[in-house]
């Protein structure tokens, strides 16, 4: 068994402990694995409320998203309605950032509700082929709206490529496991004191 199988499977365990766990504790292991977990580091514990303003929001949600989209990646995988195969490597998403809040003139056959800010992020996802591990950049137009309860996810339109080859836009895939990251992790910071 080779190194990046063996830090695969250590991923994937740590992953179902900690999709087991409070989510707020977890912390990214896929980008931060050579650090030691430190809570005050991280701001874990002494977090304040969910932010009101949507680029604060989204500049928190970015350090959060990978660890929350990984748990959905394994949670997805490993349900009794899916048949991983053994041995099979899953995707990690290991970066989130560059948030872009300059809004993009609309072209969507579904009506967004009025008062939908519009955000762009990036993600780094890396997959197996054969025993080669490959980087993708995923690119996301996120809607948000806000409501009584603080900010919710509207609708998402990702396309994913890397540089030089970028495949077409894909369709709103609002059930996409970004998207539940993100609507998991707007729950959480909601629940927050």
């Amino acid at each position: 068994m080779n190194a990046n199988r063996i830090l695969s499977a250590f991923i994937c365990v740590y992953l179902l402990i900690s999709a087991v766990a409070t989510p707020t504790l977890a912390v990214n292991f896929v980008t931060n694995h050579a650090n030691s977990i430190n809570a005050s580091r991280y701001g874990l514990l002494a977090r304040s409320p969910c932010p009101a303003d949507l680029e604060t929001l989204v500049d928190r949600l970015l350090q959060d998203l990978p660890s929350y989209a990984n748990r959905v990646i394994v949670r997805s995988h490993f349900s009794p309605n899916t048949n991983t195969p053994p041995g099979y490597a899953l995707p990690q998403i290991i970066l989130a950032g560059r948030p872009e809040f300059e809004p993009l003139p609309l072209n969507f056959e579904d009506a967004l509700p009025e008062n939908a800010s519009q955000v762009f992020i990036t993600t780094l996802e890396r997959q197996y082929r054969g025993e080669k591990a490959v980087e993708i950049e995923q690119y996301h137009w996120l809607f948000f709206t806000e409501t009584e309860n603080g900010w919710e996810l509207a609708k998402i339109v990702s396309r994913f490529g890397t540089g030089a080859e970028i495949r077409p836009l894909l369709g709103q895939d609002s059930e996409s496991e970004i998207a539940e990251a993100i609507r998991l992790w707007l729950r959480d910071c909601r629940a927050k004191p």
